[in-house]
This record gives C-alpha cells, sequence and structure tokens, in this order.
C-alpha cells in the first residue's frame, strides 16, 4: 500500500517537514495573500511562530510601505492585519471550558465569510466557474501537495485561516469541477485516504462540512488535519447533537444518503477505521452570537473559534452549550 502513497505522507515528521518548507517559501513572495496565509499558519504553532515571526514581520513592513495589489478579500484581510500590533501578537491561545475547547487566533478572526454566509437550499449547488473555487489562478501559490492518490489526483492547500494543527484542504479531481455535494465515490475515497495515511501518521483526520453545514467553498474539498487528543465530542457519554459512529464506508454511506433524501446538512469526521457523522440544522437557520462566525464541522464538535480575545477570556460554558444547541436537529 505504501507504494501508492507520496513519502510526505509515510511519516509525521515528513508531512511538518513539507508543510514548514512550503510557508519559508511564501515568504520570498511579495504578495498579500501569501503573506496573510503565512502568518495565519505560523501563529496557529508554537514552533513555527518562532521560526517564522521575524521574516514575517519584514515582509509586512515591507508590503504596507507600497501600493496593495491583490485579490479583494485579500487586500480586505491585510489592511485589517496592519491595525494590529505585529510585535504584539502572540501564538494562538487554548484552554477547556467544561466540555468545550476554546482557541482565539488572531488572524483567523479576519477570514472572510464567503459561501458560509449564504442562504443555502437542499443538498447541492451548481459549480460556478464564476464564483470563488480552487482553480483560480491566484490560488495555486498556495499549493501545499499535488499529486495522485490510488486513482484520483489531489490538490493539497493551506489552509489561509487554519483552527487545527497542521491544516490543510484535499480538493478530490479539481479540474472535473465536483460541486460541494459527497457522492459514494468520493466517499469512498476520503475512507481510503484516511486508512491509508492513518496507517502512518498517528492522528491523521479529514473532515468534511455538506452543503448548508457553513461550507465556506463550493468546490469539493476536505479538511486534513493531525491531532492526536480526541475531539470534545469524543470525551462526552450524552452530547447534545445526534451523531453515529460507523466501522465501515457502505453503513456509513446508507445513513448519509438517508441526510440528502431529507435534504439534511451534515459534517463527517474520517479516521482510520471509523466514521463519525454528524447532524445538525441548516446554517441560515440558525441566528448565531455575535462572537462567533459560524458553527462547520469544528464547532459541532465542541471547538469554539471566538472573534475576539475578549470573547475568548469571558465566554463562559453556559454560553456555549446554548450555542451549540442551536444546532440541535428535533
Amino acid at each position: 500500500m505504501t507504494a501508492l502513497i507520496d513519502p510526505i505522507f509515510l511519516s509525521e515528521d515528513n508531512f511538518k517537514q513539507a508543510f514548514t518548507r512550503g510557508l519559508e517559501q511564501m515568504l520570498d513572495r511579495d504578495e498579500l495573500g501569501t503573506i496573510i496565509l503565512a502568518a495565519a499558519n505560523a501563529i496557529n504553532e508554537a514552533e513555527l511562530w518562532e521560526r517564522l515571526k521575524p521574516a514575517i514581520g519584514q515582509k509586512i513592513n515591507q508590503l504596507k510601505a507600497q501600493t496593495l495589489i491583490g485579490a479583494d478579500d485579500d487586500v480586505t484581510v491585510f489592511e485589517q492585519l496592519l491595525e494590529l500590533d505585529f510585535e504584539q501578537l502572540q501564538v494562538a491561545k487554548t484552554k477547556t471550558l467544561g466540555m468545550f475547547e476554546l482557541q482565539y487566533n488572531p488572524l483567523r478572526a479576519l477570514r472572510p465569510k464567503r459561501m458560509s454566509a449564504n442562504t443555502t437550499q437542499g443538498m447541492c449547488q451548481d459549480f460556478n466557474a464564476q464564483g470563488f473555487h480552487f482553480n483560480k489562478a491566484f490560488l495555486q501559490k498556495e499549493l501545499f501537495f499535488k499529486g495522485k492518490l490510488f486513482s484520483k489526483q489531489i490538490s493539497l492547500f493551506y489552509n489561509k485561516f487554519p483552527f487545527v494543527s497542521w491544516h490543510t484542504l484535499v480538493v478530490v479531481e479539481a479540474k472535473k469541477q465536483h460541486p460541494q455535494c459527497l457522492d459514494y465515490g468520493l466517499h469512498q475515497f476520503a475512507w481510503m485516504m484516511a486508512n491509508a495515511i492513518g496507517l502512518n501518521i498517528e492522528g491523521f483526520t479529514l473532515a468534511y462540512n455538506s452543503y448548508g453545514a457553513y461550507a465556506s467553498v463550493n468546490h469539493f474539498h476536505l479538511q486534513c488535519f493531525i491531532r492526536n487528543e480526541p475531539l470534545p465530542i469524543e470525551t462526552q457519554e450524552k452530547y447534545p447533537l445526534i451523531h453515529h459512529w460507523f466501522g465501515s464506508v457502505s453503513d456509513a454511506w446508507g445513513f448519509i444518503e438517508a441526510l440528502h433524501a431529507d435534504e439534511q446538512p451534515y459534517h463527517l469526521i474520517y479516521r482510520a477505521h471509523k466514521i463519525l457523522v454528524i447532524v445538525r440544522q441548516r446554517q441560515d437557520q440558525i441566528e448565531h452570537a455575535d462572537w462567533t462566525a459560524g458553527y462547520a464541522w469544528y464547532e459541532a464538535c465542541g471547538g469554539v473559534c471566538p472573534n475576539s480575545d475578549e470573547d475568548f477570556n469571558q465566554l463562559d460554558e453556559t454560553s456555549l452549550q446554548a450555542e451549540l444547541e442551536k444546532l440541535k436537529v428535533d
């Protein structure tokens, strides 16, 4: 099986070294998007922030003296970044509050909403070549890896605004322009990927947001990360959201098909030998508190990314419980 897998997936060290080298190469570019990406990823990991902060600060000072040129999202985010005191920025903070896991990355708080702010209907939307998608030319510089895994071409992009360790986006068969709508073939591929790479990298995980469950880009993608500790949802005997673990790809698909038939949004977690399905309310049927940008798979699993440092310090477990329960399906 290892003959079918690129060397970066053969060990955690290989993966992290390639991830770090890619961020360093980003800093060779004089572009807003790559600097935002490098900064947001570095500040999410203490070892990366210590290593890359001086070079990132130097690049920001260089670019702020020039006319800002780039994609509209990048210009807006970079202007907000310039309002922060870069020298005082510290690595992302985390803490546990009851059953919840909180984190605050000041650069993730600048993330644009994209499709996650849209009104949704049904379980799928046609791919829009004129909208935001991963084949855009300006995004290709944000590629972390491109190659073949089993029978499918995959592209790994850095997550521009990460919230889990070593966070990337896995775009499957990008040129085929699959919308963010899971079919059996893509589901089976995600299962195979999680199992094959999970043999070599402990804690390797894939996550999926369905359409209507805060998927932010309508171009089929999974989220990839490394996490050795359980998610909060895994540590609770009683959890407010309907969720089921499956040990086979076919059993999980039977349940997912039923959700599709009912036009019921959901999240998926793929790990070696198991799949978690989380059922939730449609995103536009919920009015969230102003301290969150919305609840996708991480939040549905008990993680929280407050919008400000003040919110991070002041939120209590009662508020977090009430917000999570908004996702409950009666």
